[in-house]
């Protein structure tokens, strides 16, 4: 995990699992195992909700759709 200053200070710039899901086109659970392989940086609030950088996520969107092989064991 990446320290605070890393990150951005402006809350529309942050997504939750189901919001990273829905632009990366995975379910929560497969979003939260991309960040667990750390494919996927995240934060996590004081109460251990999982806050994604929407830039990171964008990013990662990006890499999915460019890639040849987008077979079930690669996400």
């Amino acid at each position: 995990m990446d320290s605070e200053s890393n990150w951005t200070r402006e809350p529309d710039e942050l997504m939750t699992v189901s919001d990273a899901g829905r632009i990366l086109g995975l379910s929560p659970d497969m979003v939260r195992r991309l960040a667990d392989e750390g494919r996927l940086r995240l934060m996590r609030t004081v109460g251990g909700v999982r806050l994604f950088r929407r830039a990171d996520v964008e990013r990662l969107a990006e890499e999915r759709r460019a890639s040849p092989v987008r077979g079930k064991e690669k996400p």
